[in-house]
């Protein structure tokens, strides 16, 4: 990216932030509306995933393993962790769950959208279920 296009995505494409969430922790949530069916409320092309499996991340320390099961997203069998590792931050490692979520995951993650309008201040949220296995019924 360039000044002019990060010029160009802070006045017209900057969306979200993160703040503290009653949910749990750190959530993402509206700077200013969100219209329905915006695709561009989190950076694009920020990597692919490697997983670990539950195994792996058991013998790390008890500090990362914290981390990553805090954070990460995992079905019956692995974690998925971004592949620019955990100290660049993508901010859709913080959304929360709902079970009507404001938000889907297009292309298992690739980008997200919204589903309806969505308000300024509101926290945005996906269902863990549409974008993993093994976590039907999370709440």
């Amino acid at each position: 990216m360039n000044k002019s296009a990060l010029l160009e995505e802070l006045r017209h494409e900057t969306w979200a932030h993160l703040q503290p969430s009653a949910i749990h922790g750190i959530g993402v949530f509206a700077l200013r509306n969100i219209p329905k069916g915006c695709t561009t409320i989190f950076s694009k092309n920020t990597g692919g995933w490697i997983s670990l499996s539950f195994a792996e991340v058991e013998q790390l320390p008890e500090h990362s393993r914290n981390f990553i099961e805090t954070y990460y997203l995992y079905d019956d069998e692995k974690y998925f962790i971004p592949d620019h590792g955990c100290k660049v931050m993508d901010m859709a490692s913080y959304l929360n769950h709902s079970s009507a979520p404001n938000l889907i995951s297009v292309n298992e993650g690739e980008y997200f959208e919204s589903t309806r309008d969505i308000q300024k201040g509101e926290e945005l949220f996906i269902d863990y279920g549409s974008v993993v296995s093994g976590v039907e019924g999370y709440r």
